[in-house]
């Protein structure tokens, strides 16, 4: 065995034998050569990054996270998470230069989760600062976990180079609370029950999300790419500084909408605007973006790893993006309603019931050519995601002897879903990522769909009107 290799425990009966939940089958189902079901979530450090500090502090995360240990033996109803080894390769380490490190993106990097764990850790560094990047298979845990996972190496590294000074805290996660990811209900729902959508309305949710077709981005070969250059970066991120997130959150209040709702519609407006500059039809046809929805609650605070997470589809008409304002308020009617009625549990009772019959979830997902225009991901606060805490300088977070200057990631796309959109709030800053699919978007244009997007987010501030 390597001698980097990270031993699994004695007792290895707790994670062996833990039956996948339906969303991970979902996840692996959904996993391909082409479009591998793996995300990324990346910390841009400033200091001196510690190698040997940095292994340590990645084989004690992985000692605390049973399913980033485990690959998955079995399939449909039987799949089961198995602990083994961790291989000696998980953490690559590069020294680079600032040009290079400024330059490179990690690339799409597939996992086979059924014959190793669905994590890989990438370390690019100057000596001064550096680029932390993880790959995470979805079948192990959603975005929001992924963060959790990434502080955690951050604070554990912070423990072993902080010396004398100010320390990260943290609570190790509980293995045991694994048993509790498919308990959606929050524990105090028998004393404050809310009202819930009757049968007749969850199947109607259900025959929409089957009956309508939405309609995918415009590839590069529909816009008249005339040489095709590939998209390879699993990732390319910008961020708008403090006074433009300010400025956003202002047009949501000026519409008593949320930010989010503000998002979600200048994507649609994008889209609508990309794909008629592809000359393709759209008015009465059908967008729809796939909204990931946190389902956790405070049963779930010291969980490790996994997903609690479902969907919310949001799906419009390309014509309803000829009013922006009532678009915005309808959006933010639409979302508030999942919120309160916890629509996402709609999502996963389908998944449940796909999962009864034999290749169920795969018939699923090879009859829906195109399930959704676009995935939206909006983790809010990145810093209140993760239950630690650390020392902040200007907001940011201190790991012993490097700052985290940024924090950012962005999800996985599956066929015919042509583009991942993630957001997130850090130090103040809002952090938007992309990631495309590479096979029909060139790198030309999934470029230029990047920055047109950021660019209707600057237009919004600057006309925004004085108070």
């Amino acid at each position: 065995m390597d001698r980097q290799s990270i031993s699994s425990p004695t007792d290895t009966t707790k994670t062996h034998g833990i039956p996948l939940s339906d969303f991970e089958w979902y996840m692996l189902c959904d996993d391909r050569p082409s479009h591998p079901m793996v995300f990324v979530i990346a910390a841009d450090v400033i200091g001196r990054l510690s190698e040997p500090e940095f292994r340590q502090a990645a084989r004690d995360l992985l000692e605390s996270q049973p399913l980033l240990r485990s690959v998955v033996d079995g399939a449909g109803k039987s799949a089961t998470w198995r602990q083994i080894e961790i291989p000696g390769d998980i953490v690559k380490f590069d020294i680079v230069s600032d040009d290079e490190l400024n330059r490179r993106m990690p690339g799409v990097t597939r996992i086979d989760i059924r014959t190793r764990p669905g994590i890989l850790i990438e370390v690019l560094t100057t000596g001064e600062q550096a680029k932390i990047t993880l790959h995470l298979h979805h079948s192990c845990c959603d975005g929001i976990a992924g963060v959790q996972v990434l502080a955690e190496l951050l604070a554990r590294y912070g423990l072993l180079t902080a010396g004398d000074g100010r320390k990260p805290t943290f609570d190790s996660p509980r293995e045991e609370d694994l048993a509790l990811r498919e308990d959606y209900e929050p524990p105090d729902a028998a004393s404050a029950p809310r009202p819930k959508r009757s049968v007749f309305q969850i199947a109607a949710k259900i025959g929409r999300l089957l009956l309508r077709k939405p309609t995918p981005i415009a590839s590069s070969a529909q816009r008249g790419c005339s040489s095709f250059e590939p998209a390879n970066n699993a990732i390319r991120t910008a961020s708008l500084d403090i006074d433009a997130h300010r400025a956003l959150r202002a047009v949501a209040n000026r519409l008593n909408v949320s930010l989010n709702d503000i998002l979600l519609r200048e994507m649609f407006m994008l889209i609508r605007d990309w794909n008629q500059q592809a000359k393709l039809p759209t008015g009465k046809r059908w967008m729809r973006i796939a909204m990931p929805l946190s389902m956790r609650t405070s049963l779930h605070s010291q969980i490790p790893a996994c997903n609690i997470v479902s969907y919310a589809l949001v799906t419009r008409r390309f014509s309803e993006c000829d009013c922006p304002d009532e678009l915005a308020r309808s959006i933010h009617e639409q979302t508030g309603n999942v919120l309160f009625y916890r629509e996402g549990l709609i999502a996963l009772k389908l998944f449940r019931i796909l999962r009864r019959f034999s290749f169920g979830m795969q018939l699923f997902l090879a009859a829906k050519s195109c399930m959704s225009t676009i995935v939206v991901a909006n983790v809010g606060d990145v810093r209140r995601r993760f239950s630690g805490r650390f020392p902040l300088q200007d907001g940011r977070w201190v790991a012993g002897n490097v700052l985290v200057r940024r924090l950012y990631g962005v999800a996985p796309v599956r066929p015919n879903t042509l583009a991942a959109v993630s957001i997130g709030d850090y130090a103040g800053e809002l952090s938007i990522s992309l990631r495309t699919d590479g096979t029909v978007l060139s790198e030309e244009d999934s470029r230029r769909f990047f920055e047109h997007y950021l660019q209707r987010l600057q237009a919004l501030v600057v006309a925004l009107p004085a108070d």
